[in-house]
Order: C-alpha cells, then sequence, then structure tokens
C-alpha cells in the first residue's frame, strides 16, 4: 500500500487515512511510504514501513545498529527537536479527544537523548545469550552497546559476556549509581556465576528477590539528601530529570507551604524525600510494593528525615481519607482506579500533583476531576528519549 502519514498517535504510531484507518510503524507525519499491512482488525489495520517515497527533513540514520529489532527504542529514525514536537502533540490531543480538555502545554523538561538510563533490565536466552526480547515475542536480540545507557552500564554488560554463557539466568537487572547493584532471577543460579558477576563490577548481588552479597542498594544524590534504591524497586532510570522534575515539585511546595503533603504512589520516597525539607509540616507516603516500602524507611534513617511517615498498603485499600492541602499521585500506566479516584476526592486536596506516564489514562482522569479541580498547569517531562513513552505532570486546583 502507498500511504500518507498524518499525525502522530500514542505507542509509536503514524496515523493514516487514506487507505482506511492505518496504524503505521516507522513513518514521521508527512512522509508518503510504501507499507505492508502486519495486522487487519473491524476499523482499523497495522502496517510497517517498507519504503520510503517522500522523506521528511526530520527523518535521520538509526545510531543503533539493532534498532527496529530489540524493540526497546521507536524514534532513533527522528531528530530529537522532532521527537519531543510530537509528543507534545500526543499528549495535547489525548487530553482533547479523550477527556475533552483544552489547554496549552506550559512547558516541556528534556535532557539528554542519549546515554541517560540508570537501570536496565536483560534478558538471557536457554543457551546463555543476553540481549532484549523481539516486541511481542521470546526471541532474544543481542547487542553491542546500548546507546540509552550510560558508560558504565554497558561496560558491565560486556564484561559479563566476555566470559562466555550466562546460564540458568532469565533475567537481569542492573542499577548504577555510587556502585553497581545486580539482581539475577532464574532456576540454577550458583556460586560460580556470581563470582563472575562481582569480577565485572557488581558490589552487590540478588537472587531471586533475595540479597546475598555486598551491597544491598545503590544510593543516588538527592537535593542534598542521599537515596537509597534495591535494585528491584522502582526509580526512574533517567536520574539527571528526576532531580529537574523533583526540584520542581520541591520549588512548588515551597510556595504553598501546606502543613500536610500525601504522597500517594510514593514508592521509596523520590519525591517525599525532596520535598521534606521544603516546608511542609507532614509527608505521608502511601506504596504497596514491600521492597520499596523498606527502602523508603531506609532512606529516613540515613538521612534522618523525621517529618515523612510511610504506610505499607494498596491506595485502594485505604479508607479514612487522610486531610493534606497537597496531594501527590503517580500511578501505574492503567492510571487511577475508581476506587483511588474516589479516595483522592474524598481527600479534598487544594492541589493535586498528578504525575502520569500514560496521555490517555491521565486525559481520563483530569476528566472524571474536572467537576471539583481545575488545570492550573500541564508540562510534558521527557524521561525517555528515542522511545515514544510520555511523562506528563498535571497540576490541579480545586474550584471555589
Amino acid at each position: 500500500m502507498t500511504l500518507v502519514a498524518e499525525v502522530p498517535v500514542y505507542g509509536g504510531y503514524t496515523l493514516s487515512r487514506n487507505g482506511g484507518v492505518v496504524f503505521l510503524k516507522g513513518a514521521i507525519p508527512g512522509e508518503t511510504v510504501e507499507a505492508e499491512i502486519i495486522q487487519k482488525r473491524k476499523d482499523y489495520s497495522v502496517a510497517v514501513v517498507k519504503n520510503i517515497l517522500s522523506p521528511s527533513k526530520d527523518r535521520i540514520t538509526p545510531a543503533c545498529e539493532v534498532y527496529g529489532l530489540c524493540g526497546g527504542c521507536h524514534y532513533q529514525h527522528i531528530s530529537y527537536e522532532t521527537q519531543v514536537k510530537m509528543k507534545e502533540g500526543i499528549l495535547l490531543n489525548c487530553l482533547e479527544r479523550i477527556g475533552k480538555i483544552r489547554h496549552p502545554i506550559d512547558g516541556t523538561i528534556t535532557g539528554m537523548p542519549w546515554h541517560y538510563r540508570k537501570r536496565v533490565r536483560l534478558k538471557v536466552s536457554r543457551d546463555g545469550r543476553v540481549g532484549f526480547f523481539k516486541p511481542l515475542s521470546h526471541e532474544l536480540v543481542e547487542f553491542k552497546e546500548c546507546l540509552l545507557l550510560e558508560p558504565q552500564l554497558n561496560e558491565f554488560i560486556r564484561k559479563v559476556k566476555e566470559k562466555g554463557p550466562v546460564t540458568g539466568v532469565k533475567e537481569i537487572q542492573i542499577a548504577h549509581g555510587d556502585i553497581t547493584v545486580v539482581s539475577l532471577r532464574g532456576y540454577q543460579i550458583d556460586d560460580e556465576l556470581i563470582e563472575r558477576i562481582v569480577e565485572a563490577g557488581a558490589s552487590g548481588v540478588w537472587v531471586n528477590g533475595r540479597w546475598i552479597y555486598g551491597e544491598e542498594r545503590i544510593c543516588l544524590p538527592l537535593h542534598g539528601y542521599i537515596y537509597f534504591i534495591s535494585p528491584d524497586s522502582f526509580f526512574q532510570a533517567n536520574w539527571a530529570l528526576n532531580l529537574k522534575l523533583t526540584g520542581m515539585l520541591g520549588e512548588l511546595i515551597s510556595i504553598i507551604k501546606p502543613q500536610r503533603v500525601l504522597d500517594l504512589y510514593g514508592g521509596a520516597g523520590n519525591i517525599s524525600v525532596a520535598v521534606s525539607g521544603m516546608g511542609p509540616g507532614e509527608v505521608i507516603v502511601v506504596e504497596s510494593d514491600t521492597l520499596a516500602f523498606r527502602d523508603g524507611l531506609y532512606n529516613l534513617q540515613m538521612n534522618g528525615i523525621s517529618n515523612v511517615r510511610f504506610i505499607n498498603r494498596a491506595v485502594e485499600s485505604l479508607r479514612n481519607p487522610i486531610k493534606a492541602e497537597v496531594v501527590v499521585v503517580d500511578p501505574p500506566r492503567p492510571g487511577l482506579t475508581k476506587k483511588a479516584l474516589s479516595y483522592l476526592l474524598r481527600c479534598s486536596p487544594q492541589w493535586i500533583f498528578y504525575l502520569s506516564c500514560n496521555p490517555s489514562t491521565l486525559a481520563r482522569d483530569i476528566s472524571r476531576l474536572s467537576d471539583d479541580y481545575s488545570i492550573d498547569s500541564i508540562r510534558l517531562i521527557d524521561l525517555f528519549p528515542q522511545t515514544y513513552h510520555i511523562e506528563a505532570l498535571c497540576i490541579l486546583k480545586r474550584r471555589g
């Protein structure tokens, strides 16, 4: 099929309508391409670009030799400036189409487009090869260097692989901060493999969710504090941009001067630790993951923070509303459940800081909150350059 790519849509696609509704993989808005249908549904089709008939001025040569195979990147064929503009357009489109919301983006926060990741999850094949899975498959793609990773991570991976196949392991998760700590998951992890991981530069090793050697956590700088995190706990891989984001939230807190901040889905305290010294009387963190909860308590202890309290429960299980002038919500990709949304409304904060990794569910949830809250500002944070992933911050203020 010969198709004209029109507008970008979430998921790494570009929409085309001259052959019915077609979601194109590998095209840039404005291009004319030859494409092959790979999936046909009742209302739309999915196609991949086979040949560029009329290339965009924003098309560039991908820097990675396995781009398009491993599935980790989606936008390497697009100049970085255009990537950001496309994401802004996608965010605005989701807000208007799903939430019936018209509001400009008040600013976009960007950082380094390459070598920004401080953590990586690698897959291991049965024959011991290390790499990433192809999209929607268990076919392994090996690589010499991942251009999204910090150089220290690439060097560590190189040292591990140069010793030969990595057997008995299904997954390797590596986190790098002041040191490198590794989490191994598999079915036959012996002492020889652990020694090999340590020789490659790991200062700590976890096996199947249990800490067994060296240091348990890496530590990272966080606005005058030290943030400790286990390799299996979630933390923002793009730490440089995370510092910009948490710094901005801290400035807002210092202006509002709330007596209490409630941090829902708070992890190990990335936001709560960062803002704890910016004026709030108390910060309450709600986090369901036990490992993140433990890391959070450790962060309070090691930094001597006394005005932050952790609750190890799911947001949906909370009954009595915790009254706070500011509530920070950073839910997973599906967004706020109906129970979580109801709980948030019962807390009735003056301000809601909504961090989202999914513009579709963000638009849906803002729409559900719109009777009680108006939008003060919306910002895009490009935490994941070269990918279609979008992080957004919406500041909501209670009406009346």
